[in-house]
């Protein structure tokens, strides 16, 4: 049996993160990776000599947490405003999000959007879900004509049994100052970001694996026995003194010796994900295009998001060819194969103005993620606390986007996994 000081589940970002942490305090750690590969949904890609971040593009937004990861990359890093917007068909392109952008809707448009937020916000009434509370903040035309088709094919559940605290520290939420702002003159992006000059997001994850110590790959977790304090993983055993996990928390409660059976089946019913699946694309010839990504509300299309990487890093694509990524999500119905539905993507892809002009499909791969975003259902803010802090009793700690059930960026769940080594060994 394999005795470890610091034990820790995964490699994604949270995990590294928690690594680069261990060795930085001079603890004895190892990570468990189940993937041959480090890096979790940060993985890359080659395709016709286009390069990809395989699960969708993840950029570094511009922010304190993320200052860690921009200065590891050093010279390396590369400093873009982001970019985005959302197709609406009679209208073209208008700035993402559009309740940020309403100058760019037709003047009727636009002053009937600003009554009716002008309304709502004055008269606030009881919000109890995330419909209620896109309805108190924006109104009913901008949701019913953007807001509701879009969030409803984001998420692929009623908005109603949602919960609406994620959304305030999302994009989604704009204060009525900048509201009103963009609706008078157009608003320069209010976010920026950092990417390597070179290659993807893969070479990041490289340099925090080199400062991670050891990493196991290939090796899933298959039981936590917190009263042996012991991890079985990839048909051994190791025993530790502290476990830091960025497994998803409800495969991490199925698979907990002697947890509380009740509280067990509340987590199957109430902790659930959202499903994607991801088309990169490479085109034959170079194809001018708008936006680093493009968001498409209409239920008419099959996609939600297209993400342009010309334009999000001039040096992904291969000289002569467009790349760009696909992103659909899954619902809980019949699915065609991914053989299926790339033709009809691809289909749908040329009808769109801006796509068009593409020329033929010379590669694709598409790729499944069965946990793509935690479903920001109700009640799924008072659970995972409990969970969390009946774990810690045990000495385990929980990070990443998966292990906290919280929609967060990748420079989060770096931060989380630090920090939860930090409270792990003082």
């Amino acid at each position: 049996m394999r005795e470890v000081e610091v034990l820790i589940l995964g490699a994604g970002l949270a995990g590294l993160g928690a690594g680069v942490e261990a060795q930085r305090l001079g603890r004895d750690s190892l990570i468990l990776e189940a993937a041959p590969t480090a890096g979790g949904l940060c993985r890359g890609i080659t395709i016709a000599g286009c390069m990809f971040d395989r699960y969708g593009p993840k950029v570094i937004v511009e922010r304190e947490s993320s200052q860690e990861l921009v200065q590891l990359l050093g010279a390396d890093a590369s400093r873009h405003e982001l970019h985005e917007v959302v197709h609406l068909s009679g209208l073209g392109l208008i700035g993402f999000p559009v309740q940020r952008h309403l100058v760019e809707l037709p003047p009727a448009d636009r002053e009937t959007v600003l009554k009716e937020i002008s309304i709502a916000r004055s008269e606030p009434g009881e919000v109890r879900n995330y419909r209620e509370w896109l309805l108190s903040s924006y109104g009913p035309y901008l949701c019913e004509k953007v807001l509701f088709p879009y969030e409803e094919k984001k998420w692929q559940m009623p908005l109603s049994d949602m919960d609406y605290r994620w959304a305030l520290e999302r994009p989604v939420a704009v204060d009525l100052k900048e509201v009103l702002e963009g609706a008078e003159r157009k608003l320069p992006p209010s976010r920026t970001y950092f990417y390597p000059r070179e290659g993807n997001l893969s070479g990041l994850v490289g340099l925090l694996a080199e400062r991670a110590g050891p990493i196991r790959h290939s090796s899933p977790v298959t039981g936590i026995d917190p009263g042996r304090k012991t991890v079985s993983a990839g048909g051994e055993t190791y025993r530790y003194e502290h476990l830091i996990s960025s497994l998803p928390l409800d495969k991490a409660v199925g698979m907990t010796a002697g947890f509380d059976t009740d509280l067990a089946a509340r987590t199957r019913s109430l902790l659930k994900w959202l499903s994607v699946r991801v088309h990169n694309l490479v085109f034959e010839g170079t194809t001018p295009l708008v936006g680093d990504a493009v968001y498409f509300p209409e239920p008419s299309v099959g996609f939600r998001r297209v993400a342009v990487l010309q334009n999000l890093c001039p040096a992904l694509p291969a000289q002569g060819l467009t790349a760009v990524s696909v992103e659909v999500a899954m619902g809980r119905g019949e699915r065609t194969t991914p053989e299926q539905e790339l033709g009809e993507v691809v289909e749908q892809l040329l009808t769109i103005p801006q796509f068009s002009t593409f020329g033929p499909l010379l590669e694709s791969d598409s790729v499944d993620i069965a946990e793509a975003y935690p479903l920001q259902r109700d009640g799924l803010r008072e659970h995972v606390p409990l969970l969390t802090r009946m774990y810690q009793q045990w000495d385990i700690w929980h990070c990443g986007r998966a292990g906290t059930f919280n929609y967060c960026d990748m420079d989060v769940a770096y931060q989380q996994g630090r920090r939860a080594v930090r409270l792990a060994v003082t």
